[in-house]
């Protein structure tokens, strides 16, 4: 049924908007288990954000015992790290580190070229450089050959990203950091639930940072965290989150450094507790649909699971699902492939981002506007240089299915459908 619905709810988009949205939200309201809805309710959020409502407090800027405090609690314990630090989002997240970790002006942090670019607007709004490097062929994640190439004096930091929920390699990321005398920022924001030589993905870096936005794991509408083992270093974050004020953790009203309102709302609080208490059961459900779809493309040469820097579907989270492609082995073409599932309705997307420096504001210059310190001929090469790995990655080497696709046994039955029919397809052009 959905094989044959969902190409015509794709020409109704262009045709009627107006029609296909309400179609769509009626649907999404009275069949969402069955159409693989995503965010989806896990737990008991309507009460959570009624009891909110129904007291005083809807600020986390003045109270005890709030919503706030007690997913901090809950959310440190869940990923192994002694403080958890809630926050508007997670961008907001990426800076607050940045400045607690002692970056300024004319600091170089380094970071994949095709993770979300609001990495690296984070970085520059956190007054820092973003410098890029290219990705593993393999993992689709830092090359950190190429990193240690691109670290230069004014390198402070390094963030490591987990892509789509897939495990970095932190245990390389730590060596590296290490040796190099950078700071080490986890980028989890994709990755709850994710483990990464036995520890959970956030708890290997000096801050780890989650994100509770957008096609997140667990969703929110907007909120990220803050985890780390630095009691001093949680003190300042909590500081920073109120303007940089200093009364509630440090008993005296006074501003050391310039910061931001990366306060959490206490209804915020409220939904991502019980977004994260139903999170491993859904998170289980989703790994066995994975499992089930490994066997069901081991029929296509040329066609496989990414799994990052693991080879376990149990250590990656999922939030999508990241395929390597061999258009040679296979006999077709990743741009018709995502053509043909576009046109079939199915979700999919690009392995991972268009790299970063091929943004206008990166290739033309606009950078240049708010980057004022340190070395701008170095930052500007680093900008046009060639990342060969990434932009094959781009072009032709991955692509990703939506997760929507692994939430109900019809959306999993017509994925694989299209899937078959697109790769015949493609072998007959």
């Amino acid at each position: 049924m959905l094989y044959r619905l969902l190409p015509l709810l794709v020409k109704l988009r262009t045709v009627s908007p107006g029609l296909y949205y309400l179609i769509i939200g009626l649907a999404k309201r009275f069949m969402g288990a069955s159409l693989g809805v995503y965010p989806r309710v896990m737990g008991n959020e309507l009460a959570a954000v009624k009891a909110v409502l129904e007291s005083s407090q809807w600020n986390m800027a003045y109270g005890r015992g709030l919503a706030h405090e007690r997913l901090e609690h809950e959310f440190a314990d869940s990923v192994g790290s002694k403080y958890a630090i809630a926050v508007a989002s997670g961008g907001v997240a990426l800076q607050m580190s940045m400045r607690a970790l002692g970056l300024k002006p004319g600091d170089e942090t380094v970071l994949q070229v095709d993770t979300c670019s609001a990495t690296a607007l984070a970085v520059m709004n956190a007054g820092v450089t973003p410098i890029f490097a290219d990705v593993s062929a393999e993992t689709f994640m830092l090359d950190f050959d190429d990193v240690r190439r691109r670290v230069g004096p004014s390198s402070k930091a390094l963030i490591a990203t987990h892509m789509w929920g897939n495990p970095e390699d932190m245990a390389a990321a730590r060596a590296l950091a290490n040796e190099r005398g950078l700071k080490l920022i986890e980028d989890a924001c994709l990755g709850l639930g994710a483990v990464v030589g036995g520890r959970p993905a956030g708890s290997w870096g000096d801050v780890g940072v989650f994100s509770f936005g957008c096609i997140k794991p667990i969703q929110t509408g907007e909120g990220g965290m803050i985890v780390t083992n630095d009691e001093g270093l949680a003190r300042e974050l909590r500081s920073l989150r109120h303007w940089g004020d200093r009364a509630i953790e440090f008993g005296v009203r006074d501003t050391t450094t310039l910061a931001w309102n990366g306060r959490m709302s206490e209804l915020i609080a409220a939904v991502a507790r019980e977004q994260l208490k139903g999170y491993p059961k859904h998170l289980a459900e989703l790994r066995n649909a994975v499992e089930d779809f490994r066997g069901e493309i081991a029929s296509h040469t040329g066609l496989s699971l990414c799994l990052g820097s693991g080879d376990a579907i149990a250590s990656s989270a999922f939030t999508q699902v990241v395929l390597k492609l061999d258009e040679t082995q296979l006999g077709a073409k990743k741009a018709d492939l995502l053509a043909y599932f576009a046109v079939s309705g199915v979700p999919s997307w690009q392995a991972n981002f268009e790299l970063i420096n091929s943004l206008t504001f990166f290739k033309q210059g606009g950078w240049r506007d708010w980057i004022l310190r340190g070395d701008i001929e170095r930052v500007a090469d680093n900008y046009a240089s060639a990342f060969p790995n990434a932009e094959k990655l781009y072009q032709s080497k991955g692509f990703g299915f939506g997760k929507p696709n692994f939430l109900s046994s019809g959306n999993f039955r017509n994925m694989i459908s299209v899937l078959n029919s697109a790769v015949e397809n493609g072998r007959k052009s």
